[in-house]
């Protein structure tokens, strides 16, 4: 349901992190993944991206996907790193906000994400592997620090959990609902980073279920994947949904600044 009163957007760099350096994401496709190449910055790393996010394009808030973390079920990860730069930017950018996904399965890694200070830890659900441990780190942590990702491919749900395995993604929304899961991304895989479009009538089945514009004070339903420019925000924004996860449209420049601005007049 779309509704009369115009939100704020909210536009959220991805930043895709593996081997210690900024990659740029393609299709899922991580092994063949390589370190990104920005107009806004001259190397690929951590900081000067983000600074150059802040600086330029006046951005505060990031979606970090921890690719080691993830690969390695947390065996390795970048979260000093992140937390680091948190610090820094603190001191010499302001505040900035940070939802991290680092391939959390468990109460122990989503606690070893929120004991550090990142705002949001993200539960991909390619990586949950049961439904009843979704409810165990609800009642530990409750539902305002934690987002779910419905990590998709073709419509259908990417999961450890047999729950949610390849279902189709309205299904798996009406079934996570009930968990009082407040914060949703609906993540499209084999789109990212090809600039590809938005799956419009699979984001319309979810802004129905969801009732978007969220009816709850502090919900969201973002969407990551696909989006090709400013027409796309432009469309998610009408539609009510609270913002996009970008990257390539920010990096070749797609994206400007006065872009951005326009979207929140």
């Amino acid at each position: 349901m779309k509704s009369n009163k115009k939100s704020f957007f909210r536009v959220i760099p991805a930043i895709d992190l593996m081997g210690g350096v900024v990659v740029h994401g393609v299709k899922g496709e991580r092994e063949n993944y390589q370190p990104v190449k920005s107009i806004l910055s001259e190397t690929a790393e951590f900081f000067p991206l983000v600074e150059a996010f802040v600086r330029k394009l006046g951005l505060r808030e990031f979606y970090i996907a921890d690719l080691d973390a993830i690969m390695f079920s947390m065996q390795k990860d970048h979260l000093n790193l992140i937390t680091k730069i948190r610090a820094e930017g603190l001191n010499t950018l302001g505040t900035i906000s940070l939802m991290v996904d680092a391939g959390v399965f468990n109460l122990t890694g989503v606690g070893k994400i929120l004991k550090t200070g990142i705002d949001q830890a993200i539960i991909g659900t390619e990586t949950l592997p049961s439904l009843t441990t979704l409810q165990e780190i609800i009642n530990c942590y409750g539902a305002e620090r934690l987002v779910v990702s419905l990590d998709t491919q073709d419509s259908k749900v990417i999961s450890a959990a047999p729950e949610l395995c390849n279902l189709e993604v309205p299904q798996a929304l009406r079934l996570l609902r009930e968990f009082g899961i407040r914060h949703y991304i609906l993540l499209e895989l084999r789109k990212v980073g090809t600039s590809a479009g938005l799956n419009k009538e699979l984001i319309k089945e979810c802004i129905r279920i969801l009732d978007v514009p969220l009816p709850e004070r502090g919900s969201s339903f973002f969407i990551g994947g696909g989006v090709s420019g400013f027409e796309d925000l432009l469309w998610l924004r009408e539609m009510g949904v609270s913002g996009a996860i970008v990257a390539t449209a920010l990096h070749d420049g797609r994206l400007t600044d006065q872009n951005l601005s326009q979207l929140n007049i």
